[in-house]
This record gives C-alpha cells, sequence and structure tokens, in this order.
C-alpha cells in the first residue's frame, strides 16, 4: 500500500527524521493559516507540482489556495487533503531511498547529490537485509562514493540509519525521501516522502488461511505465485488441505503462528512449504519461524515435509533445516532453485500418496 506523503512523514517523525511543520486539513475543515506556506495536494498520483498540486501561497492567499485545491483532481484523482507547511528555503537538494531490488534479491541504497532526480539518476549499494544498523564506516565510504560534501556526511549517516530502521520495521517495499534539503544552518529537512508498506503489514490477516479440505498442508509465499502453485498441485492430483499464505518479509513469530494453524489440521498426508525466489524475504528467518511452529506442536508430524525456497539466507536456512530434520527424525526433502515450482508440486503429490498407502 502506498502512503500519502503526510503518513510517510508521520512515519518519518516516528523515526527522528525532520520534516516541515505543518497541519494536514481535509475536505469539509475550516482552519485559519498564516502565510507564507507551501500547500500540497494529499494524493498518490506523481508530478503533483505539474498538474497545479503544490501551490507557494503568499498571507493573503493561504485560505483561497487551500480551497483551490481541495476542489481539484490531480491526474484524475479527487483532491480530499491539503498539507499546509512551512517554507523551507535552500540551494541544495538531495535524494535517499531504500527499496527492493530484483537483481540484487535484497533492498539497495539510492542516493543522488541532486534531489529531484530520482532513483534512474542516483548511484545504488546493495544492502544487507540482516543488519540491525548499517555501519557508520560502509554509510561514510558510500556516501563519498556517492560525492556527497564531507560536511553532510554526518547528518546523511544519521538519516539513512533512521530511513534503514523504518524500512525493516515497518515492511517497507520503497522509503524515499526526495528531496533532502539542506538549510542555511546546515539542517537536513525531508522534504517530500515516497513510502510503500507490503500489504501483509497492513492487512495482517487478510486471506492467511484458507480451509479446502484435502490432505496436502500448504504454506505458501507471495500471493501470486502461490496461486499458481495450487493450480500446479491440482493437474497433479493433489487435495490441498489449506490455502495458506505469508507475503513480504514476516518476522519469524508470524510464520510460527501461521505454521502451527497449518499443521494442526487433521487428515494430512504431506506438508509443501513453497516459494519462487524471493527478492527481500529472509528465507533463514522464515524458516526459524517454521521451525518454531513444528517445535509448538503436541505430537510431531510423520508425514513427509517437502520444502522448496530460495531467496536471500537460502544456503544457511537448508543447513539449518537438514540438521534440525535429522536431529529430530523428520522426514525433509529441501530443495532450493534447483528444483521447479511445478516438479515440486508433482513430488509432494506423489509423497502423499506413498504415506496414505503406507
Amino acid at each position: 500500500m502506498r502512503l500519502y506523503e503526510y503518513q510517510g512523514k508521520e512515519l518519518f517523525k516516528k523515526y527522528g527524521i525532520d520534516v516541515p511543520k505543518g497541519e494536514l486539513i481535509k475536505l469539509g475543515e475550516t482552519k485559519t493559516f498564516i502565510g507564507p506556506a507551501v500547500l500540497k495536494a494529499q494524493v498518490l498520483s506523481g508530478d503533483r507540482k505539474k498538474y497545479g498540486g503544490i501551490i507557494i501561497a503568499e498571507e493573503s492567499d493561504v485560505g483561497s489556495g487551500i480551497s483551490k485545491l481541495l476542489n481539484a483532481e490531480i491526474n484524475g484523482e479527487a483532491v480530499n487533503a491539503v498539507l499546509v507547511e512551512e517554507i523551507i528555503d535552500t540551494q541544495i537538494q538531495y535524494y535517499v531511498s531504500i527499496s527492493y531490488d530484483t537483481i540484487t534479491r535484497g533492498p539497495i541504497l539510492a542516493l543522488n547529490t541532486a534531489g529531484g532526480s530520482g532513483i534512474d539518476a542516483a548511484k545504488t549499494y546493495p544492502m544487507d537485509i540482516t543488519q540491525g544498523e548499517i555501519p557508520e564506516v560502509e554509510l561514510d565510504r558510500i556516501l563519498r562514493d556517492a560525492g556527497f560534501v564531507a560536511e553532510d556526511i554526518r547528518g546523511l549517516t544519521d538519516i539513512i540509519q533512521k530511513l534503514w530502521k523504518l524500512f525493516i520495521a515497518e515492511y517497507a517495499l520503497l522509503a524515499e525521501i526526495n528531496p533532502i534539503f539542506k538549510t542555511k544552518d546546515g539542517a537536513l529537512i525531508a522534504i517530500d516522502s515516497k513510502v510503500i508498506i507490503d500489504d501483509e503489514k497492513v492487512n495482517p490477516n487478510e486471506k492467511r488461511f484458507i480451509s479446502m479440505g484435502g490432505d496436502i498442508a500448504i504454506l505458501a509465499s507471495g500471493g501470486g505465485a502461490s496461486m499458481l502453485n495450487m493450480d500446479s498441485l491440482l493437474k497433479y492430483g493433489g487435495r490441498p488441505a489449506n490455502y495458506a499464505e505469508y507475503s513480504g518479509n514476516p518476522k519469524a513469530d508470524i510464520v510460527t503462528a501461521l505454521t502451527k494453524k497449518v499443521l494442526e489440521q487433521k487428515g494430512i498426508n504431506a506438508l509443501w512449504v513453497i516459494g519462487g525466489t524471493a527478492n527481500f524475504t529472509d528465507i533463514y528467518e522464515t524458516m526459524s519461524g517454521f521451525v518454531d511452529g513444528l517445535k509448538s506442536l503436541s505430537e510431531k508430524p510423520q508425514y513427509p515435509i517437502l520444502i522448496r525456497r530460495d531467496g536471500p539466507r537460502q544456503k544457511e536456512a537448508g543447513e539449518m533445516l537438514r540438521r534440525f530434520s535429522k536431529e529430530n527424525g523428520y522426514d525433509m526433502h529441501i530443495y532450493g532453485r534447483e528444483l521447479p515450482m511445478e516438479e515440486s508440486a508433482r513430488m509432494v503429490v506423489e509423497l502423499a500418496q506413498k504415506f496414505a498407502n503406507r
């Protein structure tokens, strides 16, 4: 879910990132403001300024400017709220964002010494999703490499650390500040926000578990991929016991709870833990949650468990699962990207049939 600018800035403030002083006014509200001020239509479409969605209002024009925006449409989207902010003077603008990259299959930090330019013109640096905090030495090297002046490196390091904490803790898919203004006294202020939150964070219980009455329990990752995998299972004659899906980069406790719910079903002949190549899911973290879910069961499953997952820390996850399986007597079949997902569907159907006919 993409957040409105004001919502993104509320998150910035929560994590200690400075934003301009401002107040939100919604359609139907009446407030008096003393200008000058910048008036910003709260819409999700881009290029607001190009389409008249940002107005610099003098003292006498603030009220009329707000009325104008609240009766406007920006790129076909009705304006229901306006953010009224103080005007920040600057001669220097920067760009900073953290997002997920399909090439590195992990988060990337994007930087540009020219604010307003966007990610396409930025220098990008892959980040380690397992880091709670980025080492300052690493950030210093990155910022110097990106061309930032020495006097701003400390302040930018502070902003990036806070943005990184937001990105991880809030399950963000994108956290962008564009631009950052540098004021006359050297302060760095987040002038605009673009934040996209994983839908699983916004609606954590939505479409998590649906009982289907079959004998193959399913723990799937990724909404679209999980439906395709379900089709493959049915193609090979499998009978799904449930639809259960976790997306994004869930914490271990979320996977633990879902695992327990799935495996408490009766009449199960196999478990299929399935997902494609994840770009940003910490596979070790999710599989640790899966193992904790197994440990929490009052009765250990005797049926076969086929796991097909791939993504960051897959190697460590595979080693951990094999060790756990051997030490505790589970019948686990563990695979990564070497096994096509459709082939894993055929295999789990075969395993379930063998277990049922044992």
